[in-house]
């Protein structure tokens, strides 16, 4: 066993040893058992997309996309998911805390836009949009993606998605926002560091700023190129600027070579001058998923298996990874480590990104997709 993860040293490659819809219908339903749509909700329970009513909503309305014909409890699930959203939140005010996907206000009227597909909705979102840039100098919103500008374009980029002719509504904000990202960088900061990660650093924002607006690749390219060089000898990326391996290595979603395999996949198409470069950083990085991914922590899309085994290619190996990360398998192998396995979601057990029964949501509806993406992140 590593400091952080299983070691991969199975006698023989593990496969699910059910079907995936059937392990998707089982995350939903502990999901609508344990964490059903209530009348209303406080603002303790409200965090985005990360956690709480409003990315559960959103993650019934991806199965929908996918599944059309699938039910839930007796009902297909965009009926779930139009529930979810509906819950009272009249109490959630403008907090100008934050404009990425953790911020509840923003994601509620993305999330609800994408469900109604109504004009009055994404124009809610936009408004929201544009306070947020009024209020940014005084308030110092950071670039990343979990509260800062990367996340916000991504919430513009679902809204768009989703809502048919949505696209003229936001051009403004797209625009103004990639040029206040640009401008900043390429020396992005959160808490007075720069992180390298998918969550928190500069492969985030520079995915999100190529998805949202593929043109400034062109601009971007040498900060991708530098992004490369430093891949370690190993596969993994450094969590930050200056961070060695010898300093703990994280080889998952949010810091390490997970998030970059993930963002690296998305991105791959815009950078002709670099894709040789990708490749081959794609095979380093996936190596590393395969020889230290099988994380220590409960299984989820942020800092678990999940994530890590949607990196991997489809196939054998993604499945032994998802295998692993099945109720049956995770009891056996606790019963020989009590200490595997422990929540990591931060006292939300139904966090939509850390929680356990989400995630393998997630995994099971895209489990056997090329290139998967991760919720909230690239799935749009």
């Amino acid at each position: 066993m590593g400091s952080r993860y299983i070691s991969n040293t199975f006698q023989t490659l593990l496969s699910p040893t059910h079907r995936p819809e059937e392990y998707l219908i089982s995350a939903l339903e502990d999901i609508l058992t344990n964490y059903p749509p209530q009348q209303s909700y406080s603002s303790h329970n409200l965090a985005g997309l990360w956690s709480g009513p409003t990315g559960i909503a959103y993650l019934f309305l991806q199965v929908a996309r996918r599944k059309p014909h699938l039910k839930v409890a007796g009902h297909h699930a965009l009926t779930w998911a139009k529930r979810y959203i509906a819950a009272d939140r009249g109490h959630v005010k403008f907090t100008g805390s934050g404009c990425g996907i953790h911020e509840e206000r923003l994601v509620y009227y993305a999330v609800r836009a994408a469900i109604t597909t109504e004009e009055e909705d994404v124009r809610k979102f936009v408004a929201d949009v544009e306070r947020s840039l009024e209020v940014t100098g005084q308030q110092g919103y950071p670039f990343e993606v979990l509260y800062g500008w990367a996340g916000c374009l991504y919430l513009v980029r679902l809204v768009k998605h989703w809502v048919p002719g949505a696209g003229e509504l936001v051009k403004d904000p797209v625009d103004e926002i990639v040029s206040l990202i640009m401008r900043a960088g390429p020396e992005w900061k959160w808490h007075g560091k720069r992180y390298l990660g998918a969550v928190h650093g500069d492969i985030g924002i520079v995915t999100q700023l190529v998805l949202t607006k593929p043109e400034v690749a062109r601009d971007l390219e040498p900060v991708l190129a530098r992004l490369l060089d430093i891949q370690q000898d190993d596969g993994n990326w450094p969590s930050s600027w200056g961070k060695t391996r010898s300093q703990g290595g994280l080889v998952q979603v949010c810091h390490g070579a997970a998030g970059y395999v993930h963002s690296l996949l998305a991105i791959r198409e815009h950078f002709p001058g670099l894709q040789g470069r990708i490749d081959e950083a794609l095979r380093k990085g996936r190596e590393c998923i395969w020889r230290e991914g099988l994380l220590k922590k409960e299984p989820s899309l942020c800092h678990g298996i999940f994530g890590n085994a949607l990196a991997l290619e489809p196939g054998q190996r993604r499945n032994h990874f998802l295998a692993i990360a099945t109720p049956v398998t995770m009891a056996e192998l606790k019963k020989k480590d009590h200490t595997l396995f422990e929540p990591a979601n931060y006292g939300k057990p139904y966090a939509t990104l850390t929680g356990y029964s989400p995630s393998a949501a997630w995994a099971w509806t895209v489990w056997g997709e090329d290139a998967p993406g991760l919720l909230g992140y690239n799935d749009v």
